[in-house]
């Protein structure tokens, strides 16, 4: 984000081009529209087709009050335009708190009407709004070098603040009532929380900056009639720059005018009206193709694929924890048997003759214990299915049930296995002997 507003305060000076610069103006107005919008889509889930209604208010407003107040051009114009906001917002009062009682396609269809009555309105007042003629703004009075730079240094401003509102409503409690909204708006009313606030308030502060926005465009054309004020391709191109680059983000918005607005400003000044048809088959094509291969946008994909790499980089240069060092065991070859060394090998390595792996070293010695014999019944054990008793059930087993300990066929010295001969138990490589009768059980 710092590399793109450094860049963008050199840009008219690396330029140097005033077509150039207009165009990088309006990338700047529709890119900070944009930004608005996302404010309130965006984060509320209520998606807006009639949030062009503001941008004509507010380019309407600042018309009508540099007609009748006859500010004269130059940088007069650019302190009406938080008047021209402030307008759009009162306008967006009651236009949202009427809009704002229903959900989803109704409200979106409500938006749509809003629109449609504005823009007749403005067809048909025209002792106010001049009708299709329209109404001239001042001309600025600066050098023709010097003329898109005043507009171009406003709009970067305007967008880095509307910028720094959407980062702060995104990271403050209130922009997480409003992305609760947006995933369960009946589970956040039935915590208690008044949610028809939380969505005017966000409307209102949405429809103030494209108010803004639409005043200095407006200013920027130096015409304004109610097919460029209120201009229903206004909606697709944001929803389509937001969607591209991630709705519901701070930095989707910013991404997706960067990316497709320069590509239609230039289509407009080289094709001129060939140009706005062009523009919506190419945002078009560009919605399918993020809708099929990244519905969430372009942020929030990347951003994903980049969580998923650096977690399998970090699990590939993982080295699991080194295990504990083990003691030195000596070979069982330089061990005497009967000696207390070879009582403290373990029975691995005395059973096989040679040095233990960490493997084996592992692995406890199972104690000796009394394993329960059922006489009278099946020694095959059958599984069964568990079925739950009482606390008075009893449980019977057919025969009685004896403890009998288990027989050691191992030498105690060097625990090598016994070889029976005429009934007497000895070991082959200690010499150990002991008779049947004492080593079976009574």
């Amino acid at each position: 984000m710092l590399a793109i507003i450094l860049f963008c305060l050199v840009f008219p000076l690396l330029i140097g081009d005033p077509s150039t610069d207009s165009i990088a103006v309006e990338v700047l107005l529709l890119t900070g529209a944009a930004v608005a919008w996302n404010i309130f889509s965006g984060y509320t889930g209520y998606i807006s087709l009639g949030h062009a209604t503001y941008y004509g208010l507010g380019a309407y407003i600042l018309a009508l009050a540099c007609q009748d107040w006859h500010i004269p051009g130059g940088y007069g114009p650019f302190l009406l335009l938080p008047l021209a906001g402030l307008g759009a917002g009162v306008f967006s009062i009651p236009l949202g708190w009427i809009a704002l009682r229903t959900r989803q396609y109704t409200f979106m269809i409500i938006t749509i009407a809003i629109f449609f009555i504005f823009q007749l309105l403005a067809y048909n007042l025209l002792g106010l709004t001049g009708g299709s003629t329209g109404i001239f703004l001042p001309f600025p009075t600066w050098t023709y070098d010097l003329l898109t730079v005043p507009f171009y240094y406003v709009a970067l401003a305007l967008l880095l603040l509307v910028i720094l509102v959407s980062w702060w409503i995104r990271n403050a409690k209130y922009g997480l009532v409003l992305l609760a909204i947006r995933d369960d708006e009946d589970r956040v009313r039935s915590l208690g929380i008044r949610v028809g606030w939380y969505k005017l308030g966000a409307y209102v502060l949405s429809a103030a900056f494209t108010g803004m926005i639409g005043a200095l465009a407006i200013y920027f054309a130096g015409l304004i009639t109610p097919s460029s004020a209120f201009d229903q391709t206004l909606d697709i191109s944001i929803i389509t720059m937001t969607f591209f680059g991630g709705v519901g983000t701070v930095m989707g918005p910013i991404v997706g005018g960067l990316l497709l607005e320069p590509l239609q400003t230039y289509l407009n000044q080289q094709l001129g009206i060939a140009g706005s048809g062009i523009n919506q088959i190419l945002f078009g094509c560009f919605l399918l193709v993020v809708i099929l291969l990244l519905p969430q946008g372009i942020v929030p994909s990347l951003h994903k694929r980049w969580s998923v790499w650096r977690a399998s980089h970090n699990k590939q240069y993982t080295r699991p924890a080194p295990s504990p060092a083990f003691k030195a065991i000596p070979a069982a070859s330089s061990v005497q048997p009967g000696s207390r060394a070879a009582h403290a090998m373990p029975l691995q390595s005395r059973s096989i003759g040679r040095k233990p792996n960490k493997a084996s070293l592992a692995i406890p010695r199972r104690p000796t214990q009394e394993l329960p014999i059922v006489q009278g019944s099946n020694q095959k054990v059958r599984s069964q299915r568990l079925v739950p008793i009482s606390a008075n059930a009893s449980m019977s087993l057919s025969g009685k049930i004896i403890a009998a300990p288990v027989v050691n066929w191992r030498c105690p010295n060097c625990q090598k296995p016994f070889l029976l001969k005429d009934g007497i138990c000895y070991c082959p490589k200690c010499g150990t002997m002991r008779p049947l009768a004492n080593t079976i059980p009574q």
